[in-house]
């Protein structure tokens, strides 16, 4: 194996004034603001890699971690965050990069959602000073273009029991194209949080979807049949120049064909929202179409 560079340093280690020597940020990807490398390495040759997309847990023995076998030259960068920062302002900061940098974020998570930290420390990443409390952790997994490239970034973010900061972050050019069905796990997410949003349908300026549109809910509607008994809301998100309420009404339409398609596939009761512009995720305008069940709602 050709190691084009490695550094390491203790976890215990105070933070440092400067990287680790021989560190660099990866290319298009900007650290937290303040943060430090503390443990570095970059594989040049083609490896092995699973790029995980699925929370990770142990079932008696067995281990459970699932996502894409991929191959190709690996970037694993771990930064050390000030302290007095917020863990959700790290996940933050990576979240806007990996969505300004990509066709979508194919799986994240954060608490107990993203099952045993002890799996990610020493099972994915093999780095143990990673473990924290089931609460203080969070994943992203993206794939990115950066100049040109295709590439594969992974990022967990934790907060340890003695309130250090971490944020690890790997990246793989794949040696051949990573097709992901982004939706392939909805139906799992909207039982674990109460909510998701189907993927690469995008509604126009007046609630009209496309049959491509309507193809991908038939598929999500297919995986939905445990959810028989209960009443799931669709709720249309629309942005433009429109008043408010001709949005309102254009977001009603557009729910009320994507709720007769869960309907008419799946046979669950679906109930139609249009909220137009009055429902932002995450200080986001983007139009889509998404998936709630109120009970099963978290709050933090």
């Amino acid at each position: 194996m050709k190691w084009f560079g490695l550094a390491l340093v203790a976890a215990a280690s105070p933070l440092a004034a400067q990287d680790v020597p021989g560190a660099r940020d990866p290319a298009g990807l900007d650290r937290f603001p303040r943060s430090y490398i503390v443990q570095y390495e970059e594989v040049a040759e083609s490896l092995p890699y699973r790029f995980v997309t699925a929370p990770v847990d142990k079932i008696r023995q067995d281990l459970r971690i699932e996502g894409a076998r991929v191959s190709g030259p690996l970037q694993r960068v771990t930064y050390r965050i000030p302290d007095g920062e917020q863990l959700d302002a790290i996940v933050d900061h990576y979240r806007e990069i990996l969505k300004a940098a990509g066709s979508g974020i194919v799986f994240a998570c954060e608490g107990p959602d993203c099952g045993r930290s002890t799996i990610w420390a020493h099972d994915v990443f093999g780095i143990r000073f990673l473990v924290a409390p089931p609460r203080s952790q969070a994943y992203l997994a993206a794939p990115v273009t950066i100049d040109g490239v295709a590439k594969l970034v992974a990022v967990y973010a934790v907060q340890r029991g003695n309130r250090r900061l971490y944020a690890h972050v790997e990246i793989v050019v794949p040696d051949d194209e990573v097709v992901f069905d982004t939706n392939r796990t909805l139906a799992e997410t909207l039982a674990r949080t109460g909510s998701a949003v189907i993927d690469g349908v995008v509604p126009d300026a007046v609630g009209a979807l496309t049959e491509e549109d309507i193809s991908d809910i038939e598929a999500v509607a297919a995986t939905l049949g445990t959810f028989g008994r209960e009443t799931i809301h669709v709720v249309c998100h629309l942005y433009g120049s429109a008043s408010v309420d001709e949005l309102k009404r254009a977001s009603e339409r557009c729910a009320a064909t994507a709720a007769e398609v869960l309907q008419r596939v799946a046979g669950v009761a679906a109930e139609a929202h249009g909220l137009g512009p009055l429902g932002p995720r995450e200080g986001l305008a983007k139009a889509r179409v998404e998936l709630v069940l109120p009970y099963r709602l978290r709050s933090e």
